[in-house]
Order: C-alpha cells, then sequence, then structure tokens
C-alpha cells in the first residue's frame, strides 16, 4: 500500500469542490480586472526544478495564451512526477506540478513548449501545446479524492502570477477534457475539482482582497498501488485505456501487464481493468 499525508483537512475541500462550470459556456469579462491589475506584482511562487528532456522550442510568433490544468491519476507526490516526466522513454511532460501539501515541481521553462496537452483544440485554434502552459495536480482523479486546501492556495498564486505575466484572460483557464480532441478522450480534471475556485481566488488576488484560508491538521489516506476501473463503449484497447485514465498513452504497458487476462488487447465495454496508481512499474517496464 502507498501511504501519504493530504494537506489540509479533506472535509473542508470536500465541501468547497464543487463540479467545474465549462469555461466555454460561461466567458469571463476580465476587462475590469485587467484595469485593477494594471502596475499589480504578481510574484512566481517557488518552484523545485526537475528538468524534464520532454520538451520542444514553441513555433516561432506564439504567445502564451491560455493555461491548461490536469490530473496526476497517481497516488505519488509531486516529485515522483517530476521524476516520471524526466524519463525520456515517457514521451511526456508539463510545465509544473503542484504537490497535494502545496509545492510545486516545475518540469519545463514556462518559454518552451512542454507536451502535456496532445491532440486538442481552444477556442477554434489546435495543437494547444504550443501556446499554453501545463499544470499537472497531484490527484488520484477517480473523483473521491479531495483536492486540498494546500493545492488549491498553491494554483491560486500560480495561475495569478501566469496570468498577469502573460496577460492571460480568466476565460483562458481550462481543463484538458475540455481541449482535448476527440471529445471524451480525457477525462482530467475529475469532477471533484473546481476551477470556479481558482477563478474566484485569481479575481481576488488581482483586486488585492485574497485571503488565504485557514490551514487545518492533516490527514493520512491509503491508497494502493492499483484501483480498477469499468471499460467503457470506445475504451476497448490498452492505449486508450491509458490515454483516458493516465494521461499518456506510452503508459499502456503498465495496464498490459497488470491485465494477463485479456486477449489480443482488445477489452470489451463493462469489463473491470487494473490501472497503476504509482510510476513504479512504468519504470520496471519502459527501460
Amino acid at each position: 500500500m502507498t501511504r501519504f499525508i493530504l494537506t489540509p483537512l479533506l472535509l473542508s475541500v470536500l465541501a468547497a469542490c464543487q463540479a467545474p462550470t465549462l469555461l466555454s459556456q460561461r466567458p469571463v469579462d476580465t476587462s475590469s480586472l485587467q484595469r485593477q491589475s494594471t502596475g499589480l506584482r504578481v510574484a512566481k511562487p517557488p518552484v523545485e526544478v526537475m528538468t524534464s528532456p520532454n520538451f520542444n522550442e514553441r513555433p516561432e510568433g506564439a504567445k502564451i495564451s491560455a493555461i491548461v490544468l490536469h490530473h496526476t491519476a497517481m497516488a505519488g507526490d509531486a516529485r515522483e512526477t517530476g521524476r516520471f516526466f524526466a524519463n525520456p522513454k515517457a514521451g511526456a511532460s508539463a510545465h509544473f506540478t503542484v504537490d497535494r501539501t502545496g509545492y510545486i515541481v516545475e518540469s519545463v521553462p514556462e518559454h518552451l513548449r512542454s507536451w502535456h496537452a496532445g491532440r486538442s483544440e481552444f477556442q477554434g485554434v489546435g495543437d494547444v501545446n504550443n501556446y499554453s502552459i501545463g499544470i499537472e495536480i497531484c490527484n488520484v482523479g477517480d473523483g473521491s479524492e479531495a483536492y486540498s486546501d494546500a493545492q488549491y492556495e498553491t494554483l491560486i498564486r500560480l495561475v495569478s502570477y501566469l496570468v498577469k505575466q502573460y496577460q492571460i484572460p480568466l476565460d483562458r483557464i481550462t481543463r484538458h477534457r475540455d481541449v482535448a480532441v476527440p471529445a471524451g478522450r480525457k477525462i482530467d480534471t475529475s469532477n471533484n475539482f473546481s476551477v470556479q475556485r481558482v477563478l474566484n481566488g485569481v479575481k481576488a488576488v488581482m483586486a488585492g482582497t485574497y485571503q488565504s484560508p485557514v490551514q487545518r491538521p492533516p490527514q493520512v489516506l491509503n491508497i494502493g498501488d492499483t484501483r480498477e476501473v469499468v471499460v467503457q463503449a470506445g475504451q476497448t484497447t490498452f492505449a486508450l485505456l491509458a490515454e483516458m485514465h493516465l494521461d499518456h498513452e506510452t503508459r499502456a504497458i503498465e495496464i498490459a501487464h497488470l491485465n494477463p487476462q485479456v486477449r489480443d488487447g482488445f477489452i470489451l465495454p463493462g469489463t473491470r481493468v487494473k490501472i497503476p496508481t504509482t510510476y513504479a512499474l512504468f519504470a520496471t517496464l519502459a527501460r
């Protein structure tokens, strides 16, 4: 079993985490925020650098103009995700990973193109990696594990910095699931993550009225090295399951290893299959 400490108290987060509103349905008028934030200095939060080789240059003339939020789908901490992104065989990365306790790992410098969004389109423009910042949030992604107050606090400060630094409108802060194509290919961030809570916090930062939430004592949560998911229609291969639940098709080798009963790599809808909640198996199989 994998054991880790969540900070702060999960019950307070459960009350705050509501199903997120699709930002494309409720555009935010940021003109007043931009006027209020003129001259406002928003510092970049402290980060721990764990450099990933999985990046390339942004296209010439590409302007950073969007922020895409992901969940890691893992029980491990941000450093474990940083080590996964540091593996060339992972073929994936994000600019930042926010731990459950609130610290940040930076894997790719902001000016470079990290490999986080894959096949994607946002507000009519494809290849979202070209013009976005990718942020991973440590969470199993099962819809049950709550996102901690410490994560929301860090996200609000990190997103506020990025919004100010690159003049990103708030209606261009989105979830991976909302930009992935075809629609339905991704499920991150999970339904219990509140984008609106982040937006409200950023608005308050820009208005100079933000107050940090009260920090509560940590709770201990036990999560196994694997969990089960039910195969849905259209998710009938290991690669599709890996893209859906682990965010990276390269991790199909782990699902195949954990489910030897599946023949020929084709899975019937309704089948229960195991997926990993740590990166340990990938590190072994991808050697």
